[in-house]
């Protein structure tokens, strides 16, 4: 993916302990978005900001222990931007945290969802489009001379069904055409 994507890792997956929540439509691979948490924990990466905070988790043997949730939006140059673009970046997905709790701890069924390492949901690319406007005046804000980066992201599910079904098409015909001519 080249286009800015939200990832989230949460210790409180029901009995399940770590899990990771991805939005859909991305060809991520569960040691991808590991690879990504792995480096977030060990400080920025070149292409994500991450944030997280202290949560109690949960586990099914009836302990209780603080882990991290870390909310990451990747696919950003961050060797372009400014420490108060950055900065702003982190702003815009703090704001988000209360989103996540929210998600964790009320929307997902993790009994429902089950054993799975990757959790996907709708409402990570939802986040994204609001804040996108506040995330990219972010980027551009202490370069006023830049323009915003060319950021798509279809309006709804049904759109983005669409477009990648016309592209699959597009692709397999010219595939069929090479194949056969």
């Amino acid at each position: 993916m080249s286009n800015p994507f939200l990832i989230a890792e949460t210790p409180r997956g029901g009995p399940y302990g770590h899990r990771f929540i991805i939005p859909p439509g991305t060809d991520l691979q569960s040691s991808e978005v590991e690879a990504y948490f792995q480096r977030a924990a060990l400080g920025r990466g070149n292409d994500f900001i991450a944030v997280n905070h202290q949560v109690t988790q949960h586990l099914p043997n009836g302990a209780v222990r603080k882990g991290s949730e870390t909310l990451l939006l990747a696919g950003v140059p961050c060797e372009n931007l400014s420490p108060g673009q950055m900065e702003k970046v982190r702003q815009t997905l703090r704001g988000q945290l209360d989103d996540l709790e929210k998600l964790v701890t009320g929307d997902i069924n993790w009994e429902e969802a089950g054993q799975q390492t990757l959790i996907i949901r709708a409402e990570l690319a939802v986040w994204l489009r609001k804040d996108i406007n506040a995330l990219a005046e972010a980027v551009t804000s202490d370069n006023p001379g830049t323009s915003r980066p060319g950021l798509y992201f279809p309006k709804s599910p049904l759109s983005a069904v669409l477009i990648g079904s016309f592209l699959g098409i597009a692709v397999g015909a010219m595939a069929l055409y090479l194949w056969f001519f």
